[in-house]
């Protein structure tokens, strides 16, 4: 820790009772009772250990303690003393807590409706109280605490009915310092950490007012078991505060007329921190490197003081970087598909973890460098499989990384090699990930679990993380991140005109256009009107409006249009659901192997209608029509005959709140489970819901990307 202790021990005292005189024990070094030696260098010059509270007479109110080792005693100083014998006086301004340290501040006042807290600290562990107070000294009643619980910050209040808890989002960045916002009014209560998001919550009951009667303590408690039955710890904060403001009062760490301070017990001063001088904008953590400090920046922000706002497009991480997203939890506990596109600068990194504790126990899945090989591993809890490819990659240049983990059998695949397979020890299948997901690298290797084997953050680019289809938004998505760059990429300098949005493909890019634009650039301004769009596998014309979509959901669809296709695969017609699974409400058309297709999802079962009198995609013209009502479905083309299925289970009605789309879909893959990897190639025209409602293709869309005139 990098703190300067009040007393002259290196070891937290223990926290037996902070209230009597000391715990003796004998010396078995030949030295006796009383006796003291000089200890080792890792300590200050000038300590002494000794060993029994006999020879050791604390002053200014000091009181000798056992240490934790070596079965040694010391003295345990009352806040504004350090020294072996409390002799020395000290002001505090930064003040370092042991784990067995508090600081008593004045009672709140005007706090009982609201209160507004900023609290700046540094902490070395995952588990400590922070601050409390509250109407009665053992907590029963109102009171509001902070504290961390294995690294995620705990809001805690209770206006008199029962306790509300607000937890962080992110945990803590150990020996760093972090930023705390807390508002409470009255049973309402908003916390943020680290320029994180904002979580909320509120007390149970009806009562909004918090009575305060006991004082309020930092760091600790001049009694922790009285309060341990309530806060559920009897963890102690060891670390750093720099600053504690509360309603617009910050507080002066001194005792007496200098400062703020009541009282305290085994408070040091922290030693002096480069990150005193810096002050790092929009949020960046500043990191103390000795003699010099750095600000680690948001998410979004760069420059040395964080102070230039960037837009990342294509993130580029450094070996201190990493963006944090929510994790993958129980969502994909048997089968889980993972494609990274990247380019790395170095050979060794991690570029996905993400894991169930922050202790390193328990399940995980990660994907890194190793000398160059690619290394994919995962721990279902008996052990990791470890999957390591057999060529190593390029550095400088773009690489297409491939996993499947379908329970304990794992596949690996780098660009067009051989896929390379491994098994994880034991008898679980299943894996379960708790906690967030991590691209480009991790915030610290001491919370990834050691069979993970980290020793390096990824450097280099990511163009693409896509988990079972699903392609990730590096952006949109991102909880937060530290020290993330533009990689050098033709996206990053803006190719694409008229809001067009530019997708990379490894060197190369392509844009994809807005209604009313098209060329490689999107800088052609469509001027004609488009009766018949034109799709070019992956365009989408996307409709929103109630006259249509009432035409769509329900018991009963009926669906007409012409369309003319040159590829033997593409969706022609999708809506539904937005959250996609196997049971999620759906109707498709779509072109397979030259054939069409009539699929509708109830949420009972799947149906599935497949003209094969015909084939579609000879670049002709053709008329469908396809009518669904309740379970029961029909399919015509041309002038064929009509099919008819049924889908399966007792459900009949059919879930829209997505929209409908023509021609693809966002997210195609994802969204269709699979059965699709791309838009229709070819024209659409004349469609009809309900026999009595014309959809103007164009002009009734919300949206649409890369759409044309038919040619």
């Amino acid at each position: 820790m990098n703190t300067l202790a009040a007393t002259t021990t290196a070891t937290a005292a223990s926290t037996t009772d902070q209230t009597t005189g000391c715990a003796e024990t004998d010396g078995d070094d030949g030295g006796g009772p009383g006796a003291s030696r000089e200890v080792d260098d890792d300590y200050d010059d000038d300590y002494v250990a000794f060993w029994s509270c006999d020879q050791l007479s604390c002053q200014n109110g000091g009181q000798c303690v056992a240490t934790q080792a070596e079965g040694g005693v010391r003295c345990n100083c009352k806040l504004g003393f350090a020294g072996p014998y409390c002799n020395e006086e000290m002001d505090v301004k930064y003040p370092s807590f042991s784990g067995n340290s508090y600081i008593v501040l004045p009672t709140l006042r005007d706090a009982h409706r609201s209160m507004q807290i900023s609290l700046e600290f540094k902490p070395e562990t995952h588990n400590a109280l922070l601050l409390y107070s509250g109407e009665q000294a053992n907590l029963q009643g109102d009171y509001v605490a902070i504290l961390l619980v294995e690294g995620f910050v705990e809001f805690r209040f209770d206006c008199g009915m029962g306790e509300g808890i607000l937890r962080s989002d992110q945990p803590v960045v150990l020996s760093s310092w972090n930023k705390l916002s807390i508002y409470r009014d009255r049973w309402d209560a908003w916390m943020q950490l680290n320029n994180d998001h904002q979580v909320q919550g509120r007390s149970k009951g009806l009562f909004s007012r918090i009575t305060f009667r006991d004082n309020l303590y930092l760091g600790g408690s001049p009694n922790i078991t009285m309060v341990e039955g309530r806060l559920r710890t009897d963890k102690a904060f060891i670390g750093c505060v720099r600053k504690l403001e509360i309603n617009n009062r910050n507080f002066d760490f001194r005792s007496g007329v200098k400062g703020d301070a009541l009282d305290g017990a085994d408070i040091g001063e922290c030693r002096d921190d480069a990150c005193n001088n810096v002050l790092c904008q929009n949020g960046g953590q500043c990191v103390d490197h000795g003699k010099t400090a750095s600000c680690i920046c948001p998410l979004g922000y760069e420059g040395e003081f964080c102070d230039q706002e960037v837009t990342i497009l294509v993130p580029a991480f450094n070996g201190s970087s990493f963006m944090r997203f929510p994790g993958l939890g129980e969502r994909f506990l048997s089968f889980l598909e993972i494609t990274v596109v990247l380019k790395p600068r170095s050979l060794n990194g991690v570029f996905f973890y993400n894991g169930d504790s922050l202790e390193g126990q328990g399940d995980f899945i990660m994907l890194q460098l190793v000398n160059g090989f690619v290394e994919f591993r995962f721990d279902l809890g008996n052990g990791a499989a470890i999957v390591r490819s057999d060529e190593a990659v390029t550095v400088d240049k773009w690489h297409t990384i491939s996993i499947s983990r379908t329970g304990q059998l794992g596949i690996l695949r780098v660009d067009k090699h051989p896929y390379i397979v491994g098994f994880a020890p034991g008898a679980f299948t299943q894996l379960s990930l708790d906690l967030n997901l991590y691209i480009g690298g991790v915030p610290s290797f001491k919370e990834t679990s050691p069979n993970a084997a980290i020793t390096h953050n990824f450097a280099g680019c990511i163009q693409k993380v896509t988990i079972n289809n699903k392609p990730l938004k590096l952006l949109q998505e991102a909880l937060t991140g530290r020290n993330v760059n533009n990689c050098a990429h033709p996206c990053v300098t803006g190719p694409c005109y008229n809001g067009g949005q530019c997708e990379p493909t490894m060197d190369e890019f392509q844009c994809h256009c807005k209604l009313g634009f098209s060329g490689q650039q999107c800088e052609i301004e469509v001027q004609e009107a488009i009766a018949q769009p034109m799709m070019g596998g992956q365009s989408f014309l996307h409709y929103t409006a109630e006259e249509i979509i009432k035409r769509v959901r329900g018991s009963k669809i009926d669906i007409q249009m012409k369309f003319r296709s040159f590829s033997g695969h593409g969706l022609l017609l999708w809506a539904g659901e937005k959250d996609v699974s196997r049971s999620s409400d759906f109707v498709s058309l779509g072109i397979n192997k030259g054939q069409l297709v009539f699929r509708f999802n109830l949420g009972s079962g799947e149906g599935d209608l497949v003209y094969n009198y015909s084939r579609v995609d000879d670049g002709h013209w053709h008329t469908l029509r396809a009518i669904r009502y309740r379970q029961e479905g029909s399919l015509t083309v041309d002038d064929g005959p009509t099919i008819v299925g049924t889908s399966f289970g007792q459900l009949n009605q059919l879930t829209v709140n997505s929209g409908l789309f023509l021609g693809g879909i966002r997210d195609l893959t994802h969204m269709t489970l699979g059965r699709y990897q791309t838009g229709l190639v070819g024209c659409i025209g004349n469609f009809t819901l309900s026999t009595d409602y014309h959809v103007r293709l164009v002009t009734h869309a919300n949206s649409g990307i890369n759409v044309q005139p038919c040619i």
